[in-house]
C-alpha cells in the first residue's frame, strides 16, 4: 500500500511540475505580448506628439496591460530620480523587475532601446522602437508558434520519467 502511494504522490509530483513550466511559459509569452503592445503605443505617440518623457509615460500607463504596464508604472514611479540618475538606468532598473528580463533576447533589445530614448532624436528614437517591436513581434510569434509543441512534449517527458522512476520504485 505504501509503495502505491509513493507512486501516486510521484505522478501528482510530475504533474505539479509540468504544470508550473507550462505555466509559465504561457506567463513569459504574454509578458512578451503586452511589450509588443507598449512599444506599438509608444511608436505611435512618439509620431504623434512626442510629448516629454514624464507625460509620455503617463499616457502609456493609461494605454498598457499586463507586464508592460507594470514596467512603465515602475518607470514612471522613478521618474523623481531622474536627476541622480539617467534615463538609460531608470529603464533598467524598472526592466529587470520585470518578467520580461526572463527572456534574454527581449531583455538586450529593450535595453538597447533604453539607450536611444529621451537621448536622440526623434528619427532614431522612431527608428530604434520599430527596430525592438520588430525583434519582440517575431520573438513572440515564434514562442507562440512552438508553444503547443513544448508544452506537450513537457507534459510527456514529466509524465513519462515519473512513470520509469515509479515502476522502478514499485
Amino acid at each position: 500500500m505504501r509503495k502505491w502511494a509513493g507512486f501516486l504522490l510521484l505522478q501528482l509530483a510530475a504533474l505539479l511540475y509540468a504544470s508550473q513550466l507550462v505555466q509559465g511559459r504561457g506567463r513569459r509569452t504574454e509578458a512578451l505580448l503586452s511589450f509588443c503592445d507598449m512599444l506599438a503605443q509608444l511608436r505611435g505617440i512618439l509620431e504623434a506628439e512626442a510629448p516629454p518623457m514624464p507625460e509620455l509615460l503617463q499616457t502609456l500607463s493609461r494605454r498598457c496591460g499586463g507586464e508592460a504596464a507594470a514596467f512603465v508604472n515602475a518607470l514612471s514611479a522613478s521618474m523623481d530620480g531622474l536627476g541622480s540618475l539617467r534615463f538609460q538606468e531608470l529603464w533598467q532598473d524598472a526592466l529587470r523587475r520585470s518578467r520580461i528580463c526572463e527572456d534574454a533576447v527581449a531583455l538586450r533589445e529593450l535595453d538597447a532601446l533604453g539607450e536611444v530614448l529621451g537621448r536622440y532624436a526623434l528619427p532614431a528614437q522612431l527608428d530604434a522602437v520599430s527596430a525592438c517591436l520588430e525583434t519582440l513581434r517575431r520573438k513572440a510569434e515564434h514562442t507562440r508558434r512552438e508553444q503547443p509543441v513544448i508544452n506537450r512534449l513537457t507534459w510527456g517527458l514529466a509524465f513519462s520519467c515519473s512513470l520509469l522512476c515509479g515502476i522502478l520504485l514499485l
